[in-house]
């Protein structure tokens, strides 16, 4: 899982895009992107998630958005992806600390 704060804008996106082909490419494929902490998420933002989808399914995995802000699941939602309200939907096996 890989936990996201604040605004993801086009200075931004750059950083979550390397973090993200990071885990995808060297741990695991299947990735749950929390998005809970998120304020704003402009275009180049949804991009990054789009290309880090695609670069998880070329490995084999998926990646799942979660958030409960409505704004946020109606973007992501709109825009095409896996996206779940809540960490247990998105991730089965998650269990918060």
């Amino acid at each position: 899982m890989v936990r996201v704060a604040g605004t993801v804008d086009e200075v931004a996106a750059p950083a979550l895009a390397t973090e993200l082909a990071h885990v995808i490419t060297t741990k695991l494929p299947r990735l749950v992107v929390d998005l809970r902490r998120v304020t704003a998420l402009e275009p180049a933002g949804v991009d990054v998630l789009t290309e880090a989808g695609k670069l998880a399914v070329e490995h084999g995995g998926w990646l799942r958005t979660s958030g409960t802000a409505q704004w946020l699941v109606d973007l992501l939602r709109s825009s095409g992806h896996d996206h779940f309200p809540t960490l247990a939907e998105a991730l089965p096996a998650y269990r918060p600390s």
